[in-house]
């Protein structure tokens, strides 16, 4: 603490306590800047740091040591203060220091203001501290020279992640003054640094508080260093009486945007006594705070080519405060990514981007995991700090088995970098877990097996808690992989499609064929691996997987097009297939969604490593690579995630450019309901191009479940229809269409009462046959803001808008039909056809058992009635009068792969060359043969899928 300024304060305390309160001086006006009522504020840092460094230690931590950082204490003045420094050394990153409270005064008073009842007036608090330039880069970088706050449990929406934000301190008086002399700077010199804590009612408090500081020099620059001293944050307020708001902002107008931030300014409010603030609202809740001078702001942590509406409130230090401006609709810029992958690029500058983004991952809520810090030692780079990262993850339990086999790549791929100490932690890590038969769902089970395995093979005397070891885990592991890897192979992987399981199965079966020292199963391993390929190469068209997804939950579980990924089998299946533009963005190195509450896993890109041993077959790679794909299909899975048998058919139309994927369950068994029944994506430059529905179910988010028992789907070629059947849960008795509005669709209109969208490529319109109305969610609005019944928690929100109709009924149905855009002259045509060529008939909606009967765009009549989800096929879904013979439909029946169910034989044929898998023997053999001339695939496929010889 500055000498002069302990001794001002004690004598401005001394003389407020002796100065009588008289009449002249109560009578004097209130002044118009809160500051002024606050000489006294309570530094609420000074409780639990030492913001003077009186001690002569610092109080903060670096966070990577790689990055050429130092601090130490100096002196100012005769007085202690402290010197954070960044020099130009290791990686070229800023060198961060801070300090993380999970107790203390300040985390305390903000949880109490976020306590109070919705409605509460807010609390403005102030960042302050003095600053000099101490050393001065001739590279400095100023973007990443600055000061912030970062609440933990953000999610955006009731707590900011960022109350106060990363704004350079290199344009402020302090920074440039060159006397040597620390100088102020707070909410007066950086508007930013005022903040307001709205009142949620307690829905959401916060688990930590960090004040950190950033320093950064380009490469090969020179030192840059800051000095720093009488840090405080107090709570700004005032005891004025006043009850006269002022007036409401006006002129309200969008100044600037990007793609994560949209500047406004406004016409200044007046008010009696003056205005002290605005609060500036996105789509109805508080998202910013500025001062009563400032007629500004920007808004930020926002979704790209996102349609926001904004208004602004004015208030004064009574906290009175205005009605709201005049609503403005303004919508952020384009996402751009920190680094775009290659386009078109190659395998390999595609594979290797992959591979950087793991090393890019961001510890923006604590430790990531291991993907990063493996994939950096494994290229040497911050051995030190990754080891040190690595080593305190194998100190943690995981509670997910998936993660456990993380950790065994990452031991896999850089243990020998691993010192005694550490390969302790390893060991006690991987003897934590029972590596036994599970009651799970599919990828945990094989995440449990091929862990087992490789513990026994590479710590043969390590016993698991049931004792077992060495050859014990390997044969009994080995047989439990081998049963799973036969019902893959038979009866169709359950978690099919789903971004996050179905590659976690993967990336298990590719642990045990890169490790595994017993070539039998690594050779039924690597069979599993190319029918999964053959699959996704498959329902590839140009960046896009077109199939219904099982165990696909949430918004991001659909979100799989090349704008962003998460770290899904779509991200590898791109490295090898390309896609028709850049892949922008993955997993958490580049996720923009501010509600994401855990990281992405970017395993995918540990199978990217450039020591992984498998590749996909190159009659997959392609398939993949095809982007003149134009057919009807059909697929059948025979077992849910449990491993127990149902039935699920899918069937699936494509053409070049864009695809409709549906499905519906049979025989069904237990109560999976995390599947994505009706999926159409269409190739855009836009952002989610993606048309999906689902139906509610409790309190999950809305689209992140369906009940396939509640909704049954029938598709015949571009045409799929729908009837659901309430189970009685009034809460839940929703169909809900979801739209995106993030660009990809060009024009939605309303038509004879279809929804008729033009997406460019293609036509699409739905119809619900009960009265729907409409809703609009952005990933920023909490997640209940539609759906009200929602547990409110940050994974549950979405990661794009839409528009969302919604339709409550006991008995409902749908519509969608489809149709490329070269088949009308023009969208106007589509619409006239639709309108006049279509009927759809709901007599039947209010029976025991709802039904309708839709006459097609295509001349046919698709006539679908509820059945039982648990019970076999029966003559209930009719094309043209002809039940729809789902219990012929094969494992595979696509115009390259064939498969009968349970079947021993895969087959895979394109361009005049087939492989065949016998799964019997587990044998390959590759064929070259003439292709025969055929009727028209869809005709072919359209005629087996109905029932014959009656």
């Amino acid at each position: 603490m500055n000498i002069l300024t302990r001794t001002w304060a004690c004598l401005c305390a001394a003389v407020l306590l002796a100065a009588p309160a008289t009449a002249a001086q109560a009578a004097d006006p209130p002044p118009t800047d809160p500051r002024a009522t606050n000489l006294a504020a309570t530094n609420l840092l000074a409780a639990d740091m030492d913001t003077g460094f009186d001690s002569g230690t610092s109080p903060l931590t670096l966070t990577n040591t790689g990055t050429g950082g130092t601090q130490q204490i100096v002196s100012v003045g005769g007085d202690n203060a402290l010197e954070l420094r960044d020099a130009s050394l290791g990686t070229n990153l800023s060198s961060y220091f801070y300090k993380r409270f999970s107790t203390g005064a300040l985390k305390d008073r903000v949880n109490a203001v976020y306590g109070q009842p919705v409605g509460s007036p807010a609390q403005q608090f102030v960042l302050q501290y003095d600053l000099k330039r101490s050393a001065k880069s001739d590279k400095p970088v100023a973007k990443d020279i600055y000061a912030q706050i970062q609440f933990g449990n953000f999610d955006n929406n009731l707590v900011p992640r960022f109350p106060v934000p990363a704004v350079s301190v290199t344009t402020t008086p302090a920074y440039k003054d060159t006397s040597g002399n620390l100088s102020r700077i707070d909410d007066t010199v950086i508007q930013e640094y005022r903040f307001t804590i709205v009142p949620n009612g307690g829905q959401r408090l916060i688990s930590t508080v960090e004040l950190g500081f950033s320093v950064r020099v380009d490469t090969g620059g020179t030192d840059e260093a800051i000095t720093v001293d009488n840090l405080d944050i107090h709570e700004d307020g005032g005891g004025i009486s006043d009850t006269e708001p002022p007036t409401a902002p006006t002129a309200l107008t969008r100044a600037a945007a990007s793609g994560n931030s949209v500047s406004l300014s406004w016409t200044a409010s007046t008010d009696n006594i003056g205005v002290t603030g605005y609060d500036v609202f996105r789509d109805g809740y508080q998202v910013a705070s500025v001062t009563g001078s400032t007629t500004s702001a920007v808004v930020g942590g926002l979704m790209p080519d996102t349609k926001y509406t904004f208004t602004v409130r004015a208030r004064d230090a009574s906290n009175n405060v205005s009605a709201a401006s005049a609503p403005l609709d303004a919508s952020t810029g384009p996402y751009v990514p920190e680094k775009p992958a290659p386009y078109p690029g190659t395998e390999q500058t595609r594979t290797q981007w992959l591979w950087g983004k793991a090393k890019a991952m961001k510890e923006e809520s604590g430790a990531v995991n291991v993907a990063a810090y493996t994939a950096q030692l494994a290229d040497g780079e911050n051995a030190a700090t990754n080891l040190a990262k690595l080593d305190a993850q194998f100190q943690l339990y995981d509670y997910e088995q998936y993660k456990t086999m993380a950790k065994m790549y990452s031991y896999l791929m850089v243990g020998e970098k691993f010192d005694a100490t550490m390969l302790a932690h390893v060991r006690s890590y991987f003897g934590s877990y029972a590596y036994q038969k599970l009651p799970q769902t599919e990828n945990l089970r094989m995440s449990n097996y091929a862990t087992g395995y490789l513990v026994g093979q590479y710590f043969p005397d390590l016993a698991d808690l049931n004792g077992n070891s060495g050859a014990q885990l390997k044969a009994a592991n080995k047989a439990n992989i081998l049963e799973m890897v036969n019902a893959g192979v038979r009866r169709g992987w359950a978690e099919y499609q789903s971004p996050e399981y179905t590659f976690m199965t993967y990336f298990c079966l590719n642990a045990i064929y890169q490790w595994a020292d017993d070539e039998q199963l690594r050779n039924q391993v690597k069979m599993a691996m190319d029918v999964m390929w053959f699959e996704w190469a498959n329902d590839w068209i140009d960046g896009y997987m077109i199939s219904s997804e099982s165990r696909a939950k949430g918004d991001s579980a659909a979100v799989n097009d090349p704008t962003w990924r998460p770290a899904d089998h779509s991200t590898l299946a791109w490295t090898y297939f390309g896609a028709h533009r850049a892949q922008l963005g993955v997993g958490e190195s580049d996720n923009p969604a501010p509600s994401a509450y855990r990281p992405n896993l970017e395993y995918g890109a540990l199978v990217a490593w450039q020591g992984t041993r498998y590749s996909p077959p190159a009659l997959a790679v392609k398939i993949g690579r095809k982007t003149d794909k134009s057919y009807t299909s059909h697929k059948t899975n025979l077992q849910n995630s449990s491993g127990r048998a149902m039935d699920i058919y899918r069937t699936t139309y494509v053409r070049p450019t864009w695809g409709l994927g549906t499905e519906v369950q049979y025989r069904r068994v237990d109560n999976w309901i995390e599947d994505l029944p009706v999926v159409l994506r269409w190739q855009s430059n836009a952002a989610n191009p993606l048309f999906r529905l689902s139906v509610d179910q409790g309190t999950a988010s809305i689209g992140s479940y369906n009940q396939p028992a509640n909704q049954r789907v029938m598709q015949s070629g571009p045409t799929a229809v729908g009837v659901y059947k309430s189970s009685g849960d009034q809460t839940s008795n929703y169909v809900n269409a979801l739209f995106p509005t993030n660009g990809s669709i060009l024009e939605r209109r309303q038509a004879d009462g279809w929804t008729v969208a033009n997406t460019g490529s293609m036509y699409f319109a739905y119809r619900m046959a009960k009265p729907g109305t409409w809703y609009h969610q952005t990933p920023n609005d909490p997640a209940n803001k539609v759906k009200t019944t929602t547990q409110n928690h940050p994974t549950a929100s979405l990661s794009y808008s839409y528009d969302i109709l919604r339709s409550q009924a006991d008995t409902n149905g749908w519509v969608l039909e489809t149709a490329d855009a070269s088949a009308y002259a023009d969208f106007d045509a589509f619409v006239t056809a639709l309108t006049r060529t279509s009927s759809l008939d709901l007599s039947h909606l209010e029976d025991a058992n709802p039904r309708i009967v839709y006459h097609s765009l295509k001349g046919d009549d698709l006539d679908i009635t509820f059945d039982s989800a648990s019970a076999a096929p029966a003559a209930t879904h009719l094309v043209n009068g002809e039940a729809v013979a789902y219990d012929s439909y094969k494992l595979f029946d696509t115009p390259w792969l064939q498969q009968d169910k349970l079947g021993s034989t895969f087959k895979a044929t394109v361009d005049g060359q087939s492989v065949v898998y016998d799964f019997d023997q587990w044998t390959v053999t590759a064929t070259a043969h003439k292709a025969r001339a055929g009727r028209d695939w869809d005709q072919r496929r359209d005629q087996r899928a109905v029932r014959r010889g009656r």
